[in-house]
């Protein structure tokens, strides 16, 4: 009797880890700013990441037990100009040199979740959608860098990229995270 309990345990437990979801790979995180008035997407990352994320048995465990921090001056838009008019105006003149984020809940009939984002000192909740794919969950959304009090630092680059953007330049960013997992 002891042996059928013990072996109904351990398939139990074998069954429940086949279930389980733990990161297989890196975080990726792109952005996409927009210039010119015909509202042309520029793109691109950053190269220091850091995820803390927990093994856990359902998705939304999963999800919600990441915390994401992004150096950010490791801006990355394969652009050395643009890097650092960025990096010299968005973000140096901004109090906040990291983005950091958690996942304060996750719906997985409606394939959505609440990205609590900090940046500048400032915390918004950010809606995204997200699809499974590939062992991939893709996220997408998008924040405005005002709702962040980035007015100033918006306003100088802006002012610096100027003549390149035609003095069009959005302050809505489209943000993307991929998160594989096994």
């Amino acid at each position: 009797m002891k042996k059928k309990i013990l072996l109904s345990v351990l398939a139990f437990g074998l069954a429940s880890s086949l279930n389980a979801y733990e990161l297989n790979g890196d975080l990726g995180v792109k952005w996409t700013g927009f210039k010119l008035a015909s509202k042309v997407g520029v793109s691109g990352t950053f190269n220091t990441i850091n995820l803390d994320i927990k093994k856990s048995e359902s998705l939304t465990e999963f999800l919600k037990s990441a915390k994401v921090k992004i150096d950010t001056k490791s801006f990355e838009s394969n652009d050395a100009g643009r890097n650092n008019s960025i990096v010299s105006t968005l973000f140096s003149l901004a109090s906040s040199k990291t983005i950091e984020g958690t996942i304060l809940s996750v719906d997985e009939t409606k394939k959505s979740l609440v990205l609590n984002l900090v940046m500048n000192e400032t915390t918004k909740p950010i809606t995204m959608s997200y699809e499974i794919n590939d062992g991939k969950v893709v996220a997408k959304g998008v924040i405005d860098i005002l709702d962040f009090n980035m007015k100033s630092s918006y306003e100088a680059f802006s002012k610096v990229c100027s003549a390149l953007h035609e003095n069009v330049s959005y302050s809505d960013v489209n943000i993307e995270f991929t998160l594989p997992f096994k």
